[in-house]
């Protein structure tokens, strides 16, 4: 049997040369930008639950095929075509909040089209609200709950030998018009279980291309992302993938021998002159971090990377050692300015923890990207002000100030829903870069909205009065236009910041 797996593009039209363009799979929240028709999409996020899915399929010797839509920009009639010219007999889609509902009328097409392939949806949405879709979607066959990997080859297993799907763990289905669903979510316990990525069949398996991939992080051109752990110990009440797709389940690293293995081989395989991991936190353990600086600098691999960490767990000796194995950008999240904000969302983070991670970067030549979140649990336009006078203190090299978004299966949803502060019903609107979708008792969504328009206008008339930013700013952009041109450095600079 054939298995496709697909991240399908979503936008909407904006005017007659813009469009809204949906950033779904590979990415730990739902976004949007506006981007100019028919121009190829540069923010693209690579998709690993899709490709590990892909890679535990070809071990098993099944028929595996690949669209990633949003990385290929590809048009509904598109997809559709190359869908129907494949015919396999499981689909499977990653889809998001926001694209939740395009995602659903293009399924509905799909089986217009093969209506004898079974559909599978997938993702953070589709964990949460698993049993619905399946109740009012006749399209959808199947929901897989968690971490997807092993839900869907016990699925393929499962339909080629004409058993039946109750035993598949993680998997919701209908039988006789009736929703099951299972006792528990998918889950990898041991992440090494996991092969490489299926690299080779991104973003299509007719015509493989990885430096399709990227979120504005990497300097250097060929970049491949990898990861070095899944999950986190910490519990932020808003953060989608450690309570939805992990369940909060513990956190897990892959054995620095093999992430430096892995290393050697997009290196050797893809020619990538820098590496990005795109772990949820990378920085939790200061072994597991100093393990992949050591086996680096053992093997003598002259390669550089950038990494999502956390100003949390850091000290100098980490920065340091990460610093002398080739690390040249990290990103973290600081949220909010004030204590009291950031312990009602379970942060434990001192805010001058995060002024001295900068400062420590820019002692180690590690360029810092931080990221602020506005309308957070208990926000008040003096908590707002907090946070953008930290933002000013901290010297980072570029930030993004994104709007809080209640995303279904996080305490945060449950928290706006249980008070009434949601104020809005349309998924397209749950997006964290422009839009908000709440008030509450002290500020109203469009209030939330202006400031995060402020602070923005702010933090930059703040970088450019600092000279040694604007050197860094300058050195690291001309290596950007030099590696990747200046149409494809504007826009991701600019989807990041949400302007």
């Amino acid at each position: 049997m054939k298995v496709l797996l697909a991240n399908p593009a979503t936008r909407q039209s904006m005017s007659e040369t813009e469009e809204k363009y949906y950033i779904k799979a590979g990415s730990r929240w739902p976004w949007s930008y506006a981007k100019k028709k028919g121009r190829k999409n540069t923010a693209c996020f690579f998709p690993f639950f899709l490709a590990y899915t892909a890679s535990v399929l070809m071990n098993r010797n099944h028929d595996v095929h690949v669209i990633d839509g949003v990385a290929m920009d590809l048009q509904e009639d598109e997809f559709l075509e190359r869908a129907g010219k494949i015919k396999p007999g499981l689909i499977v889609v990653e889809t998001a909040t926001h694209a939740i509902n395009q995602d659903l009328a293009l399924c509905g097409k799909l089986k217009g089209l093969l209506p004898d392939t079974r559909i599978l949806l997938c993702g953070a949405h589709a964990t949460a609200c698993g049993g619905t879709l399946l109740e009012e979607n006749v399209q959808i066959d199947y929901v897989a709950l968690g971490e997807y990997e092993y839900t869907v080859l016990g699925l393929v297993e499962a339909l080629e030998s004409g058993e039946k799907e109750t035993s598949v763990p993680g998997l919701a289905y209908r039988a006789e018009g009736e929703v099951f669903l299972p006792s528990k979510r998918g889950f990898v316990d041991d992440i090494n279980s996991l092969p490489y990525p299926a690299f080779d069949l991104f973003p299509s398996s007719e015509c493989p291309d990885l430096t399709v991939y990227g979120d504005g992080v990497c300097t250097y051109k060929p970049a491949v992302t990898l990861q070095s752990s899944r999950g986190c110990p910490f519990k932020c009440d808003f953060c989608l993938w450690n309570q939805v797709m992990y369940g909060e389940g513990p956190y897990r690293t892959f054995d620095p021998c093999r992430v430096v293995d892995e290393m050697e081989y997009v290196i050797e395989r893809f020619g990538a002159r820098e590496i990005y991991f795109d772990d949820d936190d990378f920085c939790i353990r200061k072994k597991h971090v100093l393990g992949i600086c050591d086996e680096i600098r053992r093997r003598n691999l002259r390669i550089k990377w950038s990494c999502m960490g956390d100003a949390i767990s850091v000290d100098e000796e980490m920065m340091r050692g990460m610093a002398d194995s080739g690390c040249i950008f990290m990103k973290f999240g600081v949220e909010s300015g004030n204590r009291e904000i950031l312990k009602n969302i379970g942060k434990p983070l001192n805010p001058d923890k995060a002024v001295q991670v900068a400062e420590w970067g820019r002692k180690y030549g590690i360029m810092i990207h931080a990221t602020f979140s506005l309308g957070l649990d208990g926000e008040t336009r003096q908590t707002m002000e907090d946070t953008l006078r930290l933002a000013n203190r901290i010297k980072f090299d570029t930030a993004q100030v994104s709007i809080a978004t209640p995303l279904p299966g996080t305490r945060f949803y449950r928290k706006l829903m249980e008070r009434g502060f949601i104020v809005e019903n349309k998924w397209e609107s749950f997006d964290g870069t422009t839009t908000c979708v709440f008030g509450t008792d002290g500020l109203t969504g469009a209030e939330i909205e202006e400031f995060r328009r402020r602070a923005i206008r702010s933090m930059i008339l703040h970088k450019v009065i600092d000279p040694a930013w604007i050197v860094r700013f300058a050195k690291r952009n001309y290596l950007l236009c030099t590696n990747y041109g200046i149409k494809s450095v504007l826009e991701p600079i600019r989807a990041l910041i949400g302007l």
